[in-house]
């Protein structure tokens, strides 16, 4: 049986009382203005209604930049690829 990529992190993770996250960048200059600000909306939210980042108890780190819990890199990526965006992601261990 293959092994599960990330697996030794999830050892690591559960020995010494880790999280595993993730850590997304991500590059808009590409992409129309319109587009690109849609994006921003949709990550970071707009006026009251909070964005997939705060809902999936992420956070930013930078522009072009943010840190979520492995539990929710599915969806993420599904993210990235409905809106056709580049990303870049790494699998870190991370404390609470």
């Amino acid at each position: 049986m293959p092994k599960k990529k990330g697996s030794s992190l999830e050892k690591a993770a559960e020995q010494h009382n880790l999280q595993l996250s993730v850590i997304y960048t991500y590059d808009l200059k590409q992409q129309l203005k319109s587009k690109a600000v849609r994006f921003v909306y949709l990550l970071k939210g707009r006026g009251k209604e909070p964005g997939i980042i705060r809902e999936f108890k992420g956070k930013f780190l930078a522009p072009g930049c943010f840190m979520m819990s492995a539990k929710k890199d599915k969806e993420i990526q599904e993210i990235f690829k409905l809106w056709k965006i580049p990303f870049k992601r790494k699998e870190i261990l991370t404390q609470d």
